[in-house]
C-alpha cells in the first residue's frame, strides 16, 4: 500500500496522472530515479538497485536526506569525486534516506548535483548497509560488494584514488 502512494506521488511530481490506486509499474515496484537533465532541471524516471551497482564498475554510493545539514556539506565532497572520476570507471549514485522525493529534488537542484539519485523506497536500500545516521558514503566494487563504508571529507576521493589507480 505505501509503495503504491509513493509510485503514485512520485507519478504526480513527475506530471503524470497516476492516482493511488494505480498498480507499480510491471515487474515490481521500482524505485524513483532523480537525475539532472542538459538544461539543469531534476528528472523524475524509475529504475532498480540491481540495474545501478555490480555492473562491472566501483559505485560510490552517497546516502543523504535533504534536512540533513551534514549530508548538504559532504555532497559537495561526492560532487568533487564525481566531477574527478566519473570518466575513469566510477559510477557515482545519491540514496536519498527517509526524505520525501519533492525535498530530494529541490536539494538535489539547490545544491547542484549533477551525480544520479535513487529514492530510497521503505528503506529497501539502507536496510543492506549498516548506518544510523545521513550522510553515510559507501564504495562498493565492480561486483557490487563494499570496499570502503563510513567514508568522509578526504577519506572518500582517497579511497577512490586507491581504487582506480590500482
Amino acid at each position: 500500500m505505501l509503495a503504491a502512494a509513493l509510485f503514485a506521488a512520485a507519478g504526480l511530481l513527475a506530471g503524470t496522472s497516476l492516482k493511488a490506486q494505480d498498480p507499480p509499474p510491471a515487474g515490481g515496484f521500482k524505485n524513483a530515479y532523480l537525475t539532472v537533465n542538459k538544461s539543469g532541471k531534476v528528472v523524475l524516471t524509475y529504475t532498480l538497485w540491481r540495474d545501478q551497482v555490480g555492473k562491472g564498475k566501483y559505485t560510490l554510493v552517497f546516502f543523504w536526506a535533504s534536512w540533513s545539514e551534514e549530508a548538504q556539506a559532504e555532497a559537495a565532497n561526492v560532487q568533487a569525486v564525481y566531477q574527478q572520476y566519473a570518466g575513469k570507471g566510477l559510477s557515482v549514485l545519491g540514496v536519498t534516506y527517509n526524505d520525501e522525493i519533492s525535498d530530494s529534488m529541490d536539494a538535489i537542484a539547490e545544491w547542484g548535483i549533477k551525480f544520479p539519485h535513487i529514492v530510497d523506497v521503505e528503506d529497501q536500500i539502507a536496510e543492506q548497509f549498516e548506518f544510523d545516521t545521513v550522510p553515510y558514503v559507501v564504495l562498493l566494487g565492480p561486483d557490487g560488494k563494499t570496499v570502503a563504508g563510513n567514508l568522509r571529507g578526504d577519506a572518500i576521493a582517497g579511497a577512490v584514488a586507491r581504487e582506480l589507480e590500482k
